[in-house]
């Protein structure tokens, strides 16, 4: 059994389908790769007590945003935070954080990508209610 598939409880949390996308997608690039990223954030660092998960992950996100240059990671811990619950004002406050304390280009970098997602979902939610109706 694999890290993701071990985890999928929780993978499945961030992001629907990302156990079966992360093995189909993600692992045969470089499965040792996958399977240490995998173990160390979805089945230690998420796992452990102390803080709730929202708290863990916003903690998460301002990281990211700090960092600058980790696109394709932010946009799905954005993602996920959402999926969470999270609510748009949480995230966008971890934003005025990153601010202070990185800098105004990470922020409106972050809050940039932040947007994008926000689209997105709107998309989706859009064409799921039309091929409702």
């Amino acid at each position: 059994m694999t890290p993701s598939q071990k985890n999928a409880d929780l993978l499945e949390k961030f992001a629907e389908n990302a156990v079966e996308w992360g093995e189909r997608e993600f692992r045969p690039v470089f499965p040792d790769l996958v399977d240490h990223l995998i173990q160390d954030i979805y089945g230690f660092a998420y796992r452990r007590g102390g803080i709730e998960i929202g708290v863990r992950h916003l903690i998460s996100l301002g990281i990211l945003a700090a960092m600058g240059d980790c696109t394709n990671q932010l946009r799905f811990q954005l993602r996920a935070g959402l999926n969470l619950g999270l609510t748009e004002e949480q995230i966008k406050e971890v934003f005025i954080q990153v601010a202070v304390f990185a800098g105004n280009a990470r922020a409106v970098n972050a809050a940039q990508i932040f947007n994008d997602v926000l689209k997105v979902r709107v998309e989706e939610f859009n064409q799921s209610n039309a091929v409702k109706q």
